[in-house]
């Protein structure tokens, strides 16, 4: 098991050691392409680039791969040389040391992994990775290179600096780009992709792209002046073939208009004739004998002495016969022959006959330089660079010989230019070579600043963009962080606040519970006919400061609801002259109590409105409450208009008034304004509820106030007309009980306080009354006793109250059954009313609420009945209050 594991981690590494040298020789290829003479190497060079962010991301233990695809991209390169294999090991050891120097800088001095965010990593990290580390393969390859006499000395600088620009550009572009697709940590390189490796990716392209433009433009322009050259240079030569021609013509026309010409005279014409052409050497006069044979009567020696001439017999190298075939009235017959490095040109000399027949009387051979003949040509041209070669040849069957060469070991390879032209009977061609060694040792400069440029500009755009990517990342972490702050407070806040919510949800229930006994208890004793007057009076006081107590744990729930945005509006018909005659009722009696006028004034003309008429009660309640509370003398009045679809109630007084500078803080919670110079009860909740509202249902509250005068507030609320209206008024439903007809109800609570109270309320109206201690207990009456009302508390012991309704009413039992609770929150009336119940009681419980639902039950009639203390469940959503 061991060993084949062994093996297969063997196997891995071995697959990504010739992934790495793959991928360093394939990018090896892309670098050829844009190397430029006189350097091997490329001037973008993208494997140190991908070997040191490979090194970076896998480390040190893939250093043979960067070897191998050194050596093989090295050996490409170089052309496969056995001598250059020591070379070639030694430049990939320099491959290698610039991946392990730049890895060993950059986790020693800026870290890696690193997400490079901060400007003096990126910097560190790219000098480190590039120009600092990339110093090294140039120098161990130079050396290397020097030693072998591959490059010479002079060759050098210029190789150093191309593979050091190389190296360099390679790293600070295909670093980056190779991080951003393997580095950690994702989530920030991978977003680079787009900000970064494609800027990078498309910059990069456009260079090569107008490298090798201008490359293929620069080779054009290379082969356009060689081709301009070549033609050049043939043409001189054969200008001065052709000049030569002439002038030897010019003595074969003296000899041809003479019968006779002396030896003396010859030399002088000759010389005078042919002296600027340097390259004849000598004129020879021979004269014709017969069959071929001729004799040498004198000879010309022109810029060179030439010495061994003989009157010996010679023998014509021409059949005379063929000569005489041929057409000598122009310059350019002739019969051309080589011997080492000199022409010989033979020009007939013919005199007429009486019948016109042509005969030969002897010939005039021209001695001729090549050497010299090239040299005068091309005296005045531009022969720098220039390789070539002169051949001749004579007919179809004859192979062309070589007369002038200065190509050297060139000449074996194809001609890259030829030009031909006829020189007496021969044809002459001249070839020219392109000499790739001088082509490849000089220094294109102006391709050099193309590449480079280009180059550079695209690297110090990657690090342009890694640093502006960076400063985004930083800021982006900072809002994040600011962000996660915010929202660990809001959360904090959300989780206080739940907790407010909950402690004042709890609040109420223990308060209301209580409550519940003082005030039912209390309504019964005022019923009691036979009370004292002094003791209906301190009941009264009881049942005043309870109502108080009950209104300020309303107005908390309330504030708690509203700052939640859990606040209900119901819509529905109410009787507005109905519902200000009872607030009139009501704050009489407080307003006689402190010896105030109470002047009402009503011009509201529809009866009936749209609208809530709870939140509006509450509204109306909270400003009268306050206008008594600060109003020790005078009046406190109401006037209410209806116009344009909006209700307009104003409450004014002639109180302490409030200074310019409250009016706004007025209406916030918990708030009083004076505290210390005018004692009065409340928690400063009233106001700050009465804007909620008004604002929730889309109205808008004033105020005006002059300190020691008074203060004026208006509410103007948007509410239509109710269509009752159209029918006239609807008698209200009068609370009746029928005692001729009993009931049986239940009613279930773990106190006996709430079981008394109830007992003794149900009683009153002719109920018969079972009572429970839990849910266990209600449940099992209900299974022996025929009920047509349950009221059950919902927190109890054994089985709570919604344990208990929805056992009923998963026995489909048609029972009406109205919950119980202390809990006013909206979430409770929802839980219930959910589970099961038809309706929704608050305590302390309202008498006349509780006897309206009783009717209701006997009387089989579906009524709508809304108020804080009550929800009847129906086909609608059900509101809280």
């Amino acid at each position: 098991m061991t060993f084949g594991f062994a093996m297969i981690r063997t196997s891995k590494y071995l697959f990504l050691i010739g992934l790495i040298a793959g991928a360093y020789f394939v990018s090896g290829l892309l670098g050829q392409m844009l190397k430029v003479p006189p350097s091997n190497a490329g001037a973008l060079w993208p494997p140190s680039g991908i070997s040191l962010a490979a090194m970076l991301l896998l480390g040190k233990r893939i250093w043979p791969g960067i070897f191998i695809g050194n050596f093989c991209i090295s050996a490409w390169a170089f052309g496969f040389k056995e001598e250059s294999l020591i070379v070639y090991a030694v430049t990939g050891l320099g491959a290698v040391s610039c991946a392990l120097a730049g890895t060993y800088l950059i986790k020693r001095f800026v870290g890696f992994p690193n997400p490079l965010v901060e400007d003096k990593s990126i910097v560190l990290f790219m000098l480190l990775g590039g120009p600092l580390s990339c110093l090294l393969p140039p120098t161990i390859a130079m050396i290397a290179m020097s030693l072998d006499g591959i490059i010479s000395a002079s060759e050098i600088p210029v190789n150093w600096i191309s593979w050091w620009v190389g190296d360099t550009m390679g790293v600070l572009v295909f670093t980056p780009l190779t991080l951003i697709i393997f580095a950690q940590p994702k989530h920030i390189w991978r977003k680079r992709l787009a900000s970064v490796g494609i800027p990078l990716v498309l910059a990069n392209a456009l260079v090569i792209v107008f490298f090798l433009y201008m490359q293929e433009i620069d080779q054009q322009q290379r082969q356009q002046k060689f081709k301009n050259q070549v033609i050049t240079l043939s043409q001189a030569l054969k200008n001065r073939i052709d000049g030569d021609l002439h002038a030897i013509n010019s003595v074969r026309i003296f000899f041809m208009g003479s019968d006779n010409v002396e030896n003396q005279e010859f030399i002088l014409f000759t010389k005078q004739a042919l002296s600027p052409f340097k390259e004849i050497e000598s004129l020879t006069w021979i004269s014709h004998l017969s069959a071929g044979i001729g004799n040498i009567e004198f000879t010309s020696i022109l810029n060179k002495r030439i010495t061994d001439y003989s009157n010996d017999q010679q023998v014509f190298s021409a059949n005379p016969n063929h000569l005489l075939k041929g057409d000598f009235t122009s310059s350019e017959f002739g019969y051309l022959s080589v011997e080492g490095d000199k022409v010989i040109l033979v020009m007939p000399v013919f005199n007429k006959a009486k019948n016109n027949e042509k005969l030969l009387r002897g010939a005039i051979v021209t001695r001729i330089s090549i050497d010299e003949l090239v040299r005068e040509s091309f005296n005045e041209l531009n022969t720098a660079d220039s390789f070539f070669t002169v051949s001749t040849s004579k007919g179809a069957e004859n192979q062309k010989k070589i007369i002038f060469s200065n190509a050297g070991d060139q000449s074996t390879n194809k001609a890259s230019e030829e030009y031909a032209f006829s020189v007496a009977d021969h044809q002459w061609r001249l070839s020219f070579y392109h000499n790739s060694v001088l082509e490849n040792s000089r220094i294109y400069w102006p391709m050099w600043w193309v590449l480079v440029s280009g180059l550079l500009f695209t690297s110090l755009l990657g690090v342009g963009l890694l640093i502006l990517t960076g400063r985004y990342f930083r800021t982006e972490s900072i809002i994040e962080e600011r962000t996660a702050a915010l929202l660990q407070a809001k959360n904090a806040a959300e989780t206080a606040n739940n907790a407010k919510n909950q402690f004042l949800a709890n609040i109420s229930h223990e308060l209301r519970t209580p409550l519940n006994g003082i005030l039912g208890f209390t309504q019964l004793l005022q019923k009691r006919s036979s009370l004292p007057e002094d003791v209906k009076k301190h009941v009264n006081i009881i049942k005043q400061c309870s109502d108080n107590l009950l209104t300020l744990i309303s107005d908390i729930l309330d504030i708690s609801a509203i700052e939640s945005n859990k606040i209900k509006i119901d819509i529905g018909n109410f009787d507005f002259e109905l519902l200000l005659d009872n607030l009139v009722d009501v704050f009489k009696l407080q307003a006689d109590e402190k010896n105030l006028t109470l002047i009402v004034n009503n011009e509201v003309s529809p009866q009936y409105l749209k609208g809530d008429e709870t939140r509006i009660r509450q509204i109306l309640v909270n400003l009268l409450s306050n206008a008594i509370k600060y109003t020790d003398y005078g009046s406190v009045s109401i006037n209410s208009s209806y116009h344009n679809g909006n209700l307009v109630v104003s409450v004014g007084d002639t109180g302490c008034g409030i200074a310019q500078k409250d009016l706004e803080q007025i209406f916030s919670p918990f708030v009083q304004i004076n505290a210390s110079d005018f004692v009065r009860e409340g928690v400063g909740l009233g106001l700050a509820i009465t804007r909620e509202l008004v604002d929730f249902m889309g109205g808008e509250i004033t105020v005006t106030s002059q300190p020691g005068k008074g203060s004026i507030f208006s509410v103007s609320l948007p509410l239509p007309i109710s269509t009752r209206n159209q029918y006239g008024a609807i008698p209200d439903q009068q609370v009746k009980t029928e005692r001729n007809t009993a009931m049986r109800v239940l009613i279930a609570d773990d106190s006996e306080i709430n079981l008394l109270l109830l007992a003794n309320m149900l009683e009153q109206y002719g109920c018969v009354v079972d009572s429970a201690m839990n849910g266990q207990e209600a449940l099992q009456l209900i299974s022996e006793q025929d009920y047509q009302m349950a009221l059950i508390d919902l927190n109890m012991p054994v089985m709570t109250g919604l344990e208990l309704v929805k056992v009923i009413r998963s026995q489909h039992n048609p029972l009406k059954i109205a919950a119980i609770s202390a809990y006013a929150d909206e979430h409770k009336i929802t839980e219930a009313l959910k589970a099961g119940f038809d309706f929704y009681l608050t305590k302390p419980l309202d008498e006349n609420k509780l006897i309206k639902i009783l009717m209701d039950v006997r009387e089989e009639k579906q009524i709508i009945v809304r108020g804080p203390d009550l929800i009847k469940n129906s086909s609608i959503t059900p509101l809280s209050w």
